[in-house]
Parts: structure tokens; C-alpha cells; sequence
């Protein structure tokens, strides 16, 4: 083709500006990190590390507050480094198409270069017509437009804004009045889970000597509790009769033997199931 070493040379002049402001974007991101991470103490996440803490005290290299900013500093690599990798492989490949780029800021080679980059290999009156007529347009056009001038002295100055910060605040030590060791505090610790056999023992001691039913009166539901830890119509004397059973059933291997309470008062035979219920209760 008659235009390729143009084309190669406009390609080349763009892949160096190109790479240049990626490079800039990447150090963009790297003190944009790293200054969020000087403000809000991010180097308390290393000291979650099992030894870093121990490490952090023994070591006489440099100082505490120093050790703390190349923390920070190595945390903002590794952080930076993921997000290049994550978006190159999320980038599609062949992103920068001088073809495409060309064709769409210099409105003489649409559908011209195009067609006779596809054409490259036919030879004929009407190709060499073609490929004449786009050698003109390309070596007619300003190929600095198309550079990514403004894109680079924005992502600098940006970049220079960020470093000035991190200078400052290194240089004054300041930081956010907060931190990670901060948050984790404030953050309510949730109840230790209960075994099954807790829960029940728990909710067994919260009604061991209460009682509680529905008996049926007059057609009408009503809900009865006794609670005998209040002492109300019971007494600690045993019957004579009620004795006298429990001393012919009982055999010498049962000592310190308790006996159940007795109720002395007459009550009404709705009252039977409840008070049933209740030394059943007290007996197990």
C-alpha cells in the first residue's frame, strides 16, 4: 500500500501519548489511594495481620509514624496494581484502532481508509485511484489533533493536586479523627449463640414453679397462673395420711428425701387439672 508508512508513523506518535497518559491515570489512582488512606488511617487494617502488631514494636529500622506511611504506601500499590490488571482483562482487545480514530475526526478518510486497508491486496484502476486519494488526506491532515493533550495535562495536574496533599498531610500528620480500630468498635457485638439444651434449661428455670393453663368457666376462657414461690395457700406441713403413704413406699437408700408441699385450701374441681399439673411440675 502506498499510505501504510504513514499510517505506521501516525501510529506510532499516538501510542506514545497514549501510553503516557495511562501511565499518568495509573499514578492518578495510586495517590488518590493513597491519600484517602493517610486520612482515614488505613494502616490499622495491617495490624489485623496476625504478628504485624509485634513485628511493628521490635523492629528498629525506622520509626513508628514512618513504618505506618509505607504501610499506606504498599497498600496503595497492591490495590492500584489489582485495579490495572482487572481492567485490562476487562478491556477489549484492540482498543486503540487507528483505523476507527482516523476515520472519525477527519470526515475526508470515512469509508475511504476503511475500504482500502480491506482492499490492500487488490490492485487495479479503481484500488490505486482509492489508495492515491487517501495518501493525500493522510499526509494533508494534522495528526496532533487527535493527541491526547488535554487529557494529559488534566490527569497531570490532578496527579500534582493529590501529591501535594499527601506531602502536606505526611509533612503535618494529619489525618481524620477517624480509623478502623474506631469503627470496629462502634460496631454492637452480637449475642454469642445459645445451645439448643441452654435454651431449654433457660426457658425451663423461667417457669420451673409457675404454672400456667386455661380452664373453661360458664362458657367463658379464663387464664390462670399459680406461682407458689409466692406462698399464697400452701403450707410446709405434710398431712398425716399423706405421710404415712410416703414413709411405707420409701426404703432406706432414699435419704434427704423432700417432700411436695400440701394445699390446704378447698378449691372448686375446675382447679383439678391445675394443681395436678403443678405437682407433676414440682415432682419431676
Amino acid at each position: 500500500m502506498f499510505f501504510e508508512p504513514v499510517l505506521i508513523k501516525y501510529k506510532t506518535y499516538l501510542k506514545r501519548y497514549y501510553g503516557f497518559l495511562r501511565l499518568l491515570i495509573i499514578a492518578e489512582r495510586f495517590t488518590f489511594l493513597f491519600l484517602l488512606m493517610i486520612l482515614f488511617n488505613a494502616y490499622e487494617f495491617a495490624y489485623f495481620l496476625p504478628g504485624m502488631a509485634t513485628f511493628s514494636k521490635t523492629q528498629n529500622y525506622i520509626d513508628p509514624y514512618r513504618f505506618n506511611i509505607i504501610l499506606m504506601a504498599v497498600g496503595a500499590v497492591i490495590i492500584t496494581f489489582f485495579a490495572v490488571v482487572c481492567d485490562k482483562l476487562l478491556r477489549k482487545k484492540g482498543e486503540f484502532n487507528l483505523i476507527s480514530l482516523l476515520e472519525r475526526n477527519f470526515p475526508g478518510l470515512r469509508t475511504k481508509l476503511g475500504t482500502a486497508c480491506d482492499n490492500n491486496q487488490n490492485f487495479n484502476i479503481v484500488t490505486n485511484k482509492l489508495f492515491l486519494d487517501v495518501l493525500k488526506e493522510l499526509i494533508g491532515i494534522d495528526i496532533k489533533k487527535i493527541a491526547p493533550l488535554r487529557q494529559i495535562l488534566r490527569t497531570f495536574v490532578i496527579f500534582l493536586l493529590f501529591s501535594g496533599l499527601i506531602v502536606f498531610c505526611v509533612a503535618e500528620d494529619f489525618s481524620f479523627d477517624i480509623s478502623p480500630s474506631q469503627l470496629k468498635e462502634k460496631i454492637p457485638d452480637l449475642p454469642a449463640g445459645k445451645a439448643a439444651g441452654d435454651v431449654e434449661n433457660e426457658t425451663v428455670d423461667d417457669t420451673e414453679y409457675g404454672v400456667e393453663t386455661v380452664i373453661i368457666k360458664n362458657g367463658e376462657q379464663i387464664e390462670m397462673e399459680i406461682n407458689p414461690s409466692l406462698g399464697l395457700g400452701f403450707t410446709n406441713q405434710v398431712d398425716s395420711e399423706t405421710a404415712n403413704e410416703l414413709n411405707g413406699s420409701s426404703n432406706g437408700s432414699k435419704k434427704g428425701f423432700r417432700y411436695s408441699q400440701s394445699y390446704s385450701e378447698e378449691l372448686p374441681e375446675e382447679y383439678e387439672p391445675l394443681i395436678k399439673q403443678y405437682f407433676e411440675k414440682l415432682s419431676s
